[in-house]
């Protein structure tokens, strides 16, 4: 499995695979991971809440994913570029 995008957000890591997508926790004995294969992503939202200031923030946003069965993959506090490349990636997959 080949990572085409990793980036930190509140619960953890936002891990975009080859073939799923994932949010992961690995630390101090706890390891912990919700993912959903592409095949089962059906759209995925990213709303900002955090505008991207110059010098004085980087922005952040939470990145929603949406699969068959209604279940939901959350990530909060996403650097803003990194929300968008998730975005991008995962659109291309399902798309």
């Amino acid at each position: 499995m080949d990572v085409l995008l990793k980036t930190e957000c509140q619960q953890g890591s936002l891990v975009v695979y080859d073939n799923k997508v994932s949010i992961e926790l690995h630390s101090l004995g706890v390891s912990k991971e919700n993912s959903l294969p592409f095949s089962q992503i059906t759209g995925v939202e990213v709303n900002t809440t955090m505008a991207a200031i110059p010098i004085l923030s980087k922005g952040y946003a939470t990145v929603k994913i949406f699969s068959k069965g209604n279940q939901e993959l959350k990530a909060t506090m996403v650097a803003l570029k990194d929300a968008q490349k998730a975005k991008e990636f995962i659109e291309s997959k399902i798309g």
